[in-house]
């Protein structure tokens, strides 16, 4: 199963390759040590944002009784 997974995730890769004429390699590091640890970034900024967003409300609330 996992073999099976790899291999079309190699296959996936390979296809991008042909049709942007980039090379496997650069599409792998591409995705997954650029692309990858941004949407991390982004995705943590937004947890922040929305958790300090979340602590404003809730503060402002308990202030009020």
């Amino acid at each position: 199963m996992i073999n099976y997974f790899f291999n079309w995730c190699v296959s996936v890769l390979e296809i991008m390759a042909e049709l942007t004429g980039i090379s496997y390699e650069l599409i792998n590091i591409l995705i997954f040590v650029i692309v990858q640890p941004l949407l991390i970034l982004i995705f943590f900024y937004l947890w922040r944002r929305e958790r300090h967003k979340y602590r404003e409300i809730s503060d402002f609330y308990d202030f009020n009784k």
